[in-house]
């Protein structure tokens, strides 16, 4: 009867387990919204969000931003791990200063390097609050 115990105990454990990291990843996929100024496309082809706060990021992966450059949006969408997932073209000169630890600074301070990949975009305002990142 132990052993049946001992069985039961670690299949309950094993499912437990399983059940923690499929929800660890499928949070990892949650839709995020994530609002601010509209500009693009950049060298890249990528658009750029700026927040009222913080930094600017790229975002991508939607045909219907370049209708909205210069408005401030609300984007829905997920954060990606890398440019390509956004439909960003990294160029030659890009790669280049990656692998070798070169940074465009001017281009650093004003845009961070994180991703966004846009599932839906809500008009919010003709115009930006803030001046559009170029």
């Amino acid at each position: 009867m132990k052993m049946r115990n001992i069985s039961l105990l670690m299949a309950t454990f094993l499912i437990f387990a399983i059940s923690v990291a499929a929800q660890e990843k499928s949070s990892s996929n949650t839709q995020k919204t994530v609002t601010g100024c509209l500009s693009g496309p950049n060298s890249e082809g990528a658009f750029v969000l700026k927040p009222s706060k913080g930094r600017a990021f790229e975002v991508g992966g939607n045909d219907q931003l370049k209708s909205h450059v210069g408005h401030t949006v609300k984007l829905t969408g997920t954060w990606a791990k890398s440019g390509a997932e956004i439909g960003e073209n990294e160029t030659n000169e890009k790669v280049e200063k990656h692998e070798t630890g070169e940074k465009n600074e001017a281009e650093h301070r004003e845009v961070a390097e994180r991703h966004f990949k846009v599932t839906d975009i809500q008009h919010v305002s003709d115009t930006c609050s803030q001046p559009a990142v170029k």
